[in-house]
């Protein structure tokens, strides 16, 4: 029975990372799925926050990798430490606001948020000219997101960095780094808060790791392989559908 837990667990995270590091978003549902397979709370959220750590590290290196992005350049790396700087701040000051907001009001907020952003990459058919002032907003959203309700990071970074004038390849692999060094950040505040590594099972971490490490060399293949034309309706069509579900979790 348990081997079949952790054997369900691996398939979960495979599925789920291989759309976040292909799209950009999609880790951030596993959370109530474990919750909903009987895992208590502190152990879901620790293991899930230190899995996306290292998943998401190792999904941004794999895309410099291959050429999606250059880390190397001085723009991608402002880029980035402007994201890991409002990601970091987001989650350390996440525990003074989080219980000052009703979670149904968050939920819908995120939901409504990620819809309308994939809208609007839709819509738009120019090409958008580099802003850091929209990337600034855009990460300062995604980062009050993930600080208050652990979710809707990716999302609306991934999709607010296209807006913001980024090529579709270079804003997963941005999204997927800058998540993975702020999960981290957030996963030693957590562990700090709620009683250090008693809280953390073994077992859930190494089948989420297991799981995700498989899937995302083949996500960032598949990201080489695709168009950034078509990826950017990939990733529209991907926040749409998160928002829509994260909505309809309002309902159920």
């Amino acid at each position: 029975m348990l081997f079949e837990l952790f054997f369900s667990v691996i398939v979960i995270a495979f599925i789920l990372e291989f759309l976040d590091a292909s799209v950009g978003m999609g880790y951030g549902i596993l959370t109530p799925i474990l919750l909903i397979m009987g895992f208590p709370a502190l152990e879901a959220i620790s293991a899930v926050l230190f899995s996306s750590a290292v998943l998401s590290l190792f999904a941004g290196f794999l895309h410099h990798g291959v050429h999606n992005v250059n880390f190397k350049t001085k723009k991608n790396q402002k880029i980035l430490s402007i994201l890991i700087l409002l990601g970091s701040i987001a989650i350390i000051l996440a525990s003074f606001i989080a219980n000052n907001i009703p979670e149904t009001i968050l939920v819908g907020y995120i939901g409504l948020l990620i819809i309308i952003i994939g809208i609007s990459l839709f819509i738009s058919r120019k090409k958008h000219k580099f802003s850091f002032k929209k990337l600034i907003f855009f990460g300062s959203l995604a980062s009050f997101n993930k600080g208050i309700s652990g979710g809707g990071y990716g999302p609306v970074l991934a999709s607010g960095q296209i807006s913001s004038g980024i090529d579709s390849k270079s804003a997963i692999a941005m999204t997927a780094l800058s998540e993975g060094i702020v999960s981290l950040i957030g996963f030693i505040a957590y562990l700090l808060i709620n009683g250090g590594i008693t809280q953390t099972n073994l077992g859930l971490l190494i089948s989420l790791i297991i799981g995700g490490a498989i899937s995302t060399p083949l996500a960032v293949i598949a990201v080489k392989k695709v168009k950034a034309e078509k990826l950017k309706y990939f990733i529209a069509s991907a926040s749409i559908i998160f928002g829509i579900f994260i909505i309809t979790k309002l309902f159920i």
